[in-house]
This record gives structure tokens, C-alpha cells and sequence, in this order.
């Protein structure tokens, strides 16, 4: 690997000859390398360290020819990805800098800025000079369409049309606008570039190329982009006229009768689109397997006859399905071109659904069309759809719209100019600073309204601020007080104060936000911690106290407003399933013992007082432990990719719908728990008061394998000894 590293270097008196570098890793060489060109900040050199892996580590100097001058050692970071590895050096400064609005800020600089990172970490009053609260994006009308960038700090803009090629037809400048008012920043346009071009301009594509310096600019997509070029690359114009499939309506409050009136009785079916109609087994259509119009053709069924997709949804009677994430992200490829796997949670276009999952895949409205068809027919079915958003981060750092319109604002960052990473995914997004926010609250009002959609779950939410959270929940209720907001309160990364978290730990700050119930999963299923294996109690772990409390609303867990903020669940798309979690604790399992395990614990989680969320299989025992060693036995890698199958093959996450056929007593039994949940209101208590009226504990002994509950004048019995449920 060449491992490169682009240095930028600023000398104190800007006289920049004979200047070289000495470069070199732990424990090997240093030899010299060149500068090779400058620019308006100083020198620029492109180095190599060598090596037959990834170097997250180098070091290097700046130094004369005869060693006369020298710098301090700079120890440097690499980043994974799709970073481009820069750094930016000032000489009399010790410290290296992953950005260059930062080195502009240092002492030691030319003409040193203090406020030119103020984007970056100083966002208050970043926000207070620049923050706008109108429209961005496109305005369409048929003899005339205007376009909004906000991009505050940008030297210039232009507006790049494109009708059919790759070059654009039209390059036009856009205007920085002259309003300041820092108190209304619906009127604040100092920082918003704008646009109006005569002309009907209906399915043209365009970009923005954006100066940040007089000589330096990148082109981008829009931000607020709606559709996409058949490449990926450019935004399109469209009439909404065009956007609208036939018999698509928009329905809200009353009208949207298909969503909940009690989220508490709710019973949600998490999917991803390829993995529901991808098999053969699905008897999907072979055109339309694993996309939008696959996932709700009416009529599919198995070989045996019984019904699978769309069709099994609707059978066991699930109030919602949550869509793994649908939204444009990033893919790979084969070297033979084929479309690898990936869940979906590397975001690159919030507002666009992937043309991967549209059958049409020649023209760029149909993922539009195809994804407003399904959700209309999941809608006239009497079943919502939820989708999976990821705001927390995004795919790339450097190439992503946020960062080539404004680079470094939403995003939070170092004092040193990299890039933080509570995500695990190489950056964070701020949804603390008001453009982000406001960013965040457009896209969740534009899948509302325009798509209809009945919920969102939100990825890491923990990495998102409680205000932004809260703001989200009563934009929400402006629409539909019925519309689900949930997603997973984890305690992750730095970048807020404990109490801004969005995070489990503060639902009493949130309390018509649901937040997904990890200690009622571990106790129930048991978890993987750290690659161990923990049981829990369907395999007999003795957790009777936290199974009880599970029962009657958790609040032993966090501090909960309502049941509605609990949200239930065994099983999920990250991490083992339930039945293969079970087949490695418990391999001399007969067949009945293992369904037996299974069914209690669905008993469980549809029992539980809150909301209930169930990954599809668990009712019929879905496998991802698919063989590869010789003689179909599991390999280590096998198990690997079926705890967290991300980027696994289809053979590990396709649905294989023969197995409703083997196992249809279990489904009939689960069916049964899920009608009981959505009609039986002491299943579904919304307030604690009354809660602990009628839910009660009478058994919970530690170690005795039993946890007996009375529910009014009926009492539930979990029994991990006998590994059944009795309700009397």
C-alpha cells in the first residue's frame, strides 16, 4: 500500500526555498521527500509511506537541505476510508492540523484568522451571523425554476444545467443574498445563494460548483436533491405533477386509519427489501424480486401453497413493517458488476429512495413511483410503513453534499479539524447546529407529507440532541399525532453534554419518543457481549427479576414518561437472531424444544407493556447460519457473518419462505399473540397509573425458572424450565 499523505506547509516568513521534508514510520526507515508545488497557503507534497498495510501512524519533519533548519517531529494520523489524508503545517506550531479553515487559526499563521473555525466549534455563533430558515433546493414551475444553496463562507457559485450529457449546457452565477438579521433567520439570506432560470426545465439535472477559494472549488449535488441522475452524480429537476402514481393519496389524522390510535398496541415487522422477496420461495415475480413493487405484489405464495411476502405480512396481522433504510446510500459492486449486499446505513442522499430497489431501473423518477405504489398498498392493506433513517452520519466525509456545499459545518469536529466518531462510521453529523437541525426537520416533514410515511426509527439516536429530538416529535404532531418516533437510545460519542442525548438515559426529557428496550432483549434472548455469548431467560438464565419488570413497563430500566417510550423486542437485524443465538446455546435441542424456546420467548416480548417490534422470521425460526466448510458444516466465518451479516451474501440474509410451511403451528400460535396484543387493552396500558392498577408481579424467585404475572383477573406464567407459556 502506498499510503499516501498530502502535506500542506506554511513558513513563517512565506519564503519557501530549499525547504524538503524527512519522512518515516516506528521503527523502519526515514528518507527525504519533496515538495512539489504551493499554493496561497504555502507548500504542498505529496509523500508515500510504503507498506504491506494500512498505516495509521507516520511521522515527518520539515527541514533545509543541510539540516541548518528544522521543524519539530509531527506525528501524524491516517484515516481509513474515504479520506483524503491532508494535513496542514505552520511553522513555530507544534501541532497538525486535518483542516485548513483550523491552521488558518493558529498563531504562527500569516495573517491568522481566529474565527475561521468557527463553523467547526464554535457553531453558536456561527449560527447567530449566518443560519437561515427558508426554503433550499428547487422551486419548479413550468417557465421558470429557482434554486437555494446555503453556503455562507463560499467565495463564489454557479449553477450547473445539464439536458443529456455529461458536460453541462448552461453555467450560470448565482447570487449571495444581501438580507442580515441575525433575530429572524427566516429573513437572514447573507449566507443563502440563489438562482432563477427562465425556461421550462423539467427533467434536467444539475449540480452546484462551489468556490470556497478564488482559485479552488468542487461541484456537488444539492443537499435538498429529490431525485437523482441515472449515474448518482447529479440532481434532477421534476414537476410534482410526475411525482404522483395512480391511486397514491396522501391521508393524515383520522383519515390514515391504518395507524394506531395506542402506539402501546402496535406490533412492528422489521425488513429489509431484498432480504423479503429476493428468494425463489417467495414466489415474487422474478422481475420484481427485492424491490418496492416485489414487496407488495398481492397473490404470492410458496411452493406448499402458503402465503409468503406481502401476502404474510398481512395473514399474521402486523400493524407496521420499519423498512431497513430505503433512502440513496452508498453500494458495491462485484468485479463482474452484480450489487453486493449492504443493509443501507451508509447515507449518501437523505431524500431519495434507492434505485436499487426499483424495478424500473432506467428511469430516475421510479424509485419515486415504485415506493409511493407500496406504501399505498400497504396502506389500502390497513398496514403502516416506518422507515429506518440515519442522520447520524453519513457514508463519506469529505464528498458527501454537506461537505462540498460547507465544508466542516455539519459535521461535529476536533479542535484539530478531524472529524469526530461516536458512529463507528468515520464522522457524526451535528444535529445541535441549526442548519443540520433544520436539515434533519425538512427531510422528516418531506417523507411525511409527500410519501406518507407512518413512522421513523432512527439509527444511533443517542447521537442526536434532545431538543432536535423533541422539535422532530412536535413538527410530528402538526401533522399526526399518531405518526411513531422511536430509535436507539445508546450512549454514544463525546461531541454533547450527557444530559443533550438524545439516549435512553434521558426519555424523561423525550416523552413521546420510544426508545428501543436492550434490557428486555438481553433477559429475554440473552446477547453477544464483546464476541461472548450471554443466555438469557428462554435459555434458563436466572433473570426472573428482570424478566417481571420487563412485563409491566421498565421503568427499573430508564426513566420512561409512559409505556408508549418502551419499545419491546427479541430481535433485531443487528446481532444474532433468536433461533441462532438459540442453536449455539442450546446444539442438543430437539426440534420441539428449540420451537418451544422460540415461542416463549415471542410469549414474552408480546406480553410486555409498550410497543412491540419483531424482525421478520422470528416467527418462523429464520436462519443466517448458512454453511460453508466442507460437508455443509459451519465455519467460524460463517457464524461471524451470521451475528452481524451487514455486508453478508444473499445466502446468509435471504428469506427462505419454505420454512412458513415447516413451521406453520408456530405461526398460527404467534398469530394468535399478536391479535391479542392489538385488541386486548390490559396488553397495551398507555399510562403508568393504571399500569400498576392492573399488572402486577405475584412470582418472580430468582433461579426458580418462573415468573407468574396477573394482568386484571388473569395471570400469565412463563416457565423457562418447562419452556412454555400459559395464560389462565
Amino acid at each position: 500500500m502506498e499510503n499516501q499523505l498530502t502535506v500542506h506547509f506554511h513558513a513563517k516568513h512565506e519564503k519557501y526555498d530549499g525547504y524538503s521534508m524527512w519522512k518515516w514510520l516506528d521503527g523502519y526507515w526515514g528518507e527525504d521527500a519533496n515538495f512539489d508545488d504551493q499554493d496561497d497557503f504555502g507548500l504542498i507534497g505529496k509523500i508515500t509511506y510504503p507498506s504491506d498495510h494500512f498505516v495509521h501512524q507516520a511521522h515527518l519533519l520539515v527541514k533545509t537541505a543541510d539540516w541548518s533548519f528544522q521543524t519539530c517531529d509531527y506525528s501524524v494520523r491516517r484515516f481509513l476510508g474515504d479520506a483524503p489524508n491532508n494535513i496542514w503545517l505552520v511553522e513555530g506550531d507544534n501541532h497538525v492540523y486535518y483542516s485548513k479553515q483550523v491552521a488558518l487559526t493558529s498563531p504562527f499563521y500569516t495573517g491568522h484568522d481566529n474565527n475561521a473555525f468557527d463553523m467547526g466549534i464554535r457553531a453558536n455563533d456561527f449560527d447567530h451571523q449566518w443560519a437561515y430558515q427558508g426554503w433550499l433546493g428547487f422551486r419548479y414551475q413550468a417557465d421558470k425554476t429557482s434554486f437555494k444553496l446555503w453556503s455562507p463562507l463560499a467565495d463564489r457559485i454557479y449553477l450547473l444545467l445539464y439536458k443529456d450529457d455529461y458536460s453541462p449546457a448552461r453555467i450560470i452565477p448565482m447570487e449571495r443574498g444581501h438580507g442580515v438579521n441575525t433575530d429572524h433567520h427566516e429573513l437572514n439570506t447573507q449566507g443563502v445563494w440563489s438562482v432563477t432560470v427562465d425556461g421550462n426545465l423539467k427533467d434536467w439535472s444539475y449540480q452546484y460548483r462551489v468556490y470556497h477559494e478564488q482559485e479552488f472549488y468542487q461541484d456537488t449535488r444539492d443537499p435538498y436533491t429529490i431525485a437523482l441522475s441515472l449515474d448518482n452524480q447529479k440532481s434532477v429537476i421534476v414537476a410534482n405533477e410526475d411525482l404522483q402514481p395512480d391511486g397514491f393519496v396522501v391521508k393524515q389524522g383520522k383519515d390514515a386509519h391504518w395507524r394506531t390510535a395506542n402506539a402501546c398496541s402496535a406490533v412492528i415487522c422489521e425488513m429489509h427489501l431484498r432480504d423479503f422477496t429476493n428468494d425463489e420461495s417467495s414466489g415474487v415475480s422474478p422481475e420484481l424480486r427485492g424491490t418496492f413493487l416485489g414487496a407488495c405484489q398481492q397473490g404470492v405464495h410458496n411452493q406448499q401453497g402458503n402465503p409468503t411476502a406481502f401476502e404474510h405480512i398481512k395473514s399474521m396481522g402486523y400493524s407496521y413493517v420499519q423498512l431497513q433504510p430505503v433512502f440513496d446510500h452508498h453500494k458495491t459492486y462485484s468485479q463482474d458488476g452484480q450489487l453486493l449486499y449492504n443493509w443501507g446505513y451508509d447515507p449518501k442522499n437523505y431524500n431519495v429512495p434507492d434505485v436499487q430497489f426499483a424495478a424500473d431501473k432506467t428511469n430516475p423518477l421510479a424509485p419515486i413511483l415504485e415506493f409511493k405504489q407500496m406504501i399505498q398498498a400497504y396502506h389500502d392493506a390497513g398496514i403502516g410503513v416506518i422507515m429506518d433513517v440515519v442522520y447520524n452520519h453519513t457514508y463519506s466525509s469529505y464528498n458527501s453534499p454537506f461537505q462540498l456545499s460547507t465544508p466542516h459545518y455539519y459535521y461535529r469536529m476536533q479542535a484539530d479539524g478531524s472529524f469526530q466518531d461516536g458512529s463507528g462510521c468515520g464522522n457524526e453529523t451535528a444535529s445541535e447546529k441549526e442548519m443540520f437541525r433544520k436539515y434533519m426537520l425538512d427531510s422528516i416533514e418531506y417523507w411525511a407529507k409527500e410519501y406518507n410515511v407512518d413512522g421513523f426509527r432512527f439509527d444511533l439516536m443517542g447521537l442526536h440532541d434532545v431538543e432536535t429530538m423533541n422539535m422532530i416529535r412536535d413538527l410530528l404532531d402538526s401533522i399526526d399525532p399518531q405518526i411513531l418516533v422511536y430509535g436507539e437510545g445508546w450512549d454514544m460519542g463525546t461531541g454533547l453534554a450527557p444530559r443533550q442525548k438524545a439516549a435512553k438515559h434521558n426519555a424523561d426529557q423525550m416523552p413521546r419518543i420510544a426508545f428501543f428496550n436492550d434490557n428486555a432483549r438481553d433477559a429475554v434472548k440473552g446477547a453477544e457481549v464483546y464476541g461472548a455469548i450471554k443466555a438469557g431467560f428462554v435459555s434458563g438464565a436466572a433473570v426472573e427479576k428482570e424478566v417481571s419488570q420487563a412485563l409491566i413497563g421498565s421503568q427499573a430500566f430508564a426513566p420512561y414518561s409512559s409505556p408508549g417510550q418502551v419499545l419491546n423486542y427479541v430481535e433485531a437485524h443487528d446481532n444474532y437472531n433468536l433461533n441462532d443465538l438459540l442453536s449455539i446455546l442450546h446444539p442438543d435441542d430437539s426440534l420441539k424444544d428449540r420451537k418451544d424456546r422460540v415461542y416463549l420467548a415471542n410469549a414474552l416480548n408480546l406480553s410486555m407493556q409498550g410497543i412491540c417490534f419483531m424482525q421478520l422470521g422470528q416467527e418462523f425460526m429464520r436462519t443466517k447460519l448458512y454453511p460453508t466448510g466442507e460437508n455443509q458444516t459451519l465455519t467460524p466465518d460463517d457464524f461471524k457473518r451470521a451475528s452481524n451479516s451487514y455486508n453478508a451474501p444473499d445466502s446468509v440474509n435471504v428469506i427462505d419462505w419454505n420454512l412458513v410451511s415447516e413451521y406453520q403451528d408456530l405461526l398460527e400460535s404467534i398469530r394468535i399473540l399478536i391479535s391479542r396484543k392489538q385488541t386486548k387493552e390490559l396488553f397495551s396500558e398507555r399510562r403508568f397509573e393504571e399500569l400498576h392498577e392492573n399488572v402486577k408481579i405475584i412470582e418472580n424467585n430468582y433461579q426458580s425458572g418462573v415468573v407468574k404475572i396477573a394482568l386484571g383477573n388473569s395471570i400469565l406464567i412463563f416457565n423457562n424450565r418447562k419452556k412454555s407459556f400459559k395464560m389462565t
